[in-house]
């Protein structure tokens, strides 16, 4: 269990799960439910964009909390790499996974960008993993460079840049030379000479950018840019919450990317000729559904989180990667034309089993892993560390 200052934060990611649950579910159960309520609200990207605000939010704090590169990524590596694997070779070993070509189908998805390299992730939800690691490498390059307090004018420069730019020309960067460039600035930030670590996170920056700029995937060629801006506006929040800054950058960040938000997929409707008041409508409600959310989050924090609530956000990693594989499972299983009682039934058994397997991979291999990696990073790291001063970080 999450420490009692980070419970809201488990909270938000157990909102963001569900959201996630509902929109993959309700295309097989619950049909007639997701008939009204996809007219009115995106309930994957709203969970999603979740998710990234609560990772903008955190991932800069743990970074500075470690005060070390180093630690920073064998971290990240123990936290994500583990179950990201098993997930993969499970979805080949069932047969729902067959690349034309496998050898770089692996590569791709060594580099955890696969989905901004033209090749298809093993797993749908495998998308966000790419976008996550795009924040992880602009993260370490601000660092590397000593500019790491950068992130609100980040944000707000890949708002512009996303409105000016839409839609992206997308997966026009070829695999080899992005592993190779990411292996190249790793080692570089990983390394302990100060030059080394400059260079690769400037190498790690230009990868990020050109990735999500020139990678992307065609159904992201809108609002890819914006992904971004919307994890950098959490760590802008980040920062005011922990007395770095004043609350007003907040409130320049925020407003841009929200506007930028709505720009683009209103953009994106005129392009399919759907600019229609209830599109327009569902754009808005979306952006509320999510940045209410994490608001509402922030201010009843000190409220207690009802423990259900905290243990799904703690398994939500587990949750997120093998719901839908089990979904593919059982898709087989689901009888068409059930009652509504019949359906409510199923949807329970499911999320029985996901819970459960959910469960079972958290205690069984994250937590194994994020506890190797822990001790790997107190072997390998030596005294001497890039470091940068910063606040203490509140929850």
């Amino acid at each position: 269990m999450a420490a009692p200052r980070m419970a809201w934060l488990d909270g938000l990611r157990a909102v963001a799960v569900l959201l996630v649950l509902y929109a993959h579910l309700s295309r097989y159960l619950l049909t007639d439910a997701r008939a009204f309520t996809a007219e009115w609200l995106h309930a994957g990207p709203a969970g999603v964009m979740l998710f990234f605000l609560v990772s903008g939010y955190i991932i800069p704090a743990s970074l500075e909390r470690h005060g070390s590169l180093r630690r920073f990524w064998i971290g990240r590596a123990g936290r994500l790499i583990p179950l990201y694997a098993v997930v993969a070779v499970a979805v080949v070993l069932l047969g729902f996974y067959r690349p034309a070509d496998p050898a770089a189908a692996a590569v791709a998805h060594a580099t955890m960008v696969p989905f901004l390299l033209g090749v298809a992730p093993a797993t749908p939800v495998f998308w966000t993993l790419s976008f996550e690691m795009v924040f992880y490498l602009l993260v370490t390059a601000l660092f590397a460079v000593r500019r790491p307090r950068a992130d609100g004018v980040l944000a707000v420069l890949l708002a512009v840049a996303a409105v000016l730019s839409a839609p992206l020309a997308p997966q026009a960067v070829r695999t080899p030379y992005a592993a190779i460039a990411l292996v190249v600035g790793l080692a570089g930030v990983l390394s302990r000479r100060r030059w080394a670590v400059t260079a690769g996170g400037v190498l790690l920056g230009g990868l990020a950018l050109t990735l999500v700029t020139a990678g992307a995937e065609p159904s992201h060629a809108w609002d890819g840019l914006l992904i971004v801006a919307v994890m950098f506006t959490g760590t802008t929040i980040y920062r005011a919450d922990s007395g770095q800054t004043g609350w007003w950058p907040v409130a320049v960040v925020a407003p841009v990317v929200a506007a930028g938000l709505l720009t683009n997929w209103f953009a994106e409707l005129v392009a399919l000729d759907a600019l229609t008041p209830r599109y327009m409508a569902r754009s808005v409600i979306t952006l509320l559904v999510f940045a209410g959310a994490f608001a509402v989050g922030m201010l009843t924090r000190r409220w207690r989180t009802p423990g259900w609530l905290a243990t799904i956000g703690v398994i939500s990693y587990s949750v997120y990667l093998t719901h839908y594989v089990l979904l593919l499972v059982l898709r087989p299983l689901l009888p068409g034309n059930l009652s509504l009682a019949w359906q409510l039934a199923l949807v329970m058994a499911y999320l029985s089993v996901v819970f459960a397997v959910s469960w079972l991979t958290h205690r069984y291999i994250e937590l194994p892993g994020q506890r190797w990696t822990r001790r790997m990073s107190d072997v390998w790291e030596k005294p001497a560390r890039v470091t940068q001063p910063h606040a203490p970080v509140r929850g």
